[in-house]
Parts: C-alpha cells; structure tokens; sequence
C-alpha cells in the first residue's frame, strides 16, 4: 500500500544539513517534497521533481512534465535553500574524491570556502 509522509511540526519542505541531505535521511517526508534527481535513469539524472509517495522501498517523484518514477531515497538530493515564495535552489556539487554527487547546506553554500569534498570522505 503506498503511503506518503506525514509534515514535521513546522509544516515546511526540509532544506539540506550537514545531517540530512537525501530524502533517505529525512524521517519525515512530506509530499512535494523538492528533491534532485540522480540515479538509474540517464534522461532523468540532474533533473528537480517532487516527491509523492512511497511504493514499498522506492520513493515516487514527479517530474514537471507529469512523469513519475520510482528511485532510491538516497538518490534525491535535498535543496540547498527554499526561498519565501517556496521555490527551491539546488547547489550540488561533486566530491574531488569519489567524485559522487552532494548538496551543499545553506551555511557552506554562504562561507568563504565551499567544501570540496563530500561528507561521507571526510569522516
């Protein structure tokens, strides 16, 4: 049975932290969620949607063009920041190391020297 997320207690879409920067590492997921796209489908790949739903391990997003497909929540990526009018900016950038993909967090995006290097290398 599909199921969709419930809000967290402020009602509003997460924003990257150096915690949580896939929709796998959000324990609440709320549809409409913003996210980027990477993973199986190279048509798809770079590519924002919103996420709908959950359909037994995959998370379901929908494209602009009313596409929808299934991915792994950990190949959608967080924004980096959602302005007031709800629209959500993405800064990804790509590990110098495993060279795999990573949002940047508001703070890093902001600071004098973005990270070059993903958090996954530099634990």
């Amino acid at each position: 049975m599909p199921s969709v997320g419930t809000t967290d207690a402020s009602g509003q879409f997460a924003c990257a932290t150096p915690t949580q920067r896939t929709l796998r590492d959000l324990k609440t997921k709320r549809k409409g969620q913003p996210v980027f796209v990477l993973g199986h489908v190279p048509e798809r790949k770079g590519q924002e949607a919103t996420f709908e739903l959950f359909n037994i391990r995959l998370a379901v997003v929908k494209f602009s063009d009313g596409a929808t497909l299934g991915y792994d929540p950990a190949e959608l990526l967080l924004p980096t920041e959602i302005d007031d009018k709800g629209v959500a900016y993405f800064e990804i950038r790509t590990c110098s190391v495993c060279e795999q993909y990573f949002p940047l967090t508001a703070e890093e995006y902001h600071s004098e020297q973005e990270p070059t290097v993903c958090p996954d290398c530099t634990a």
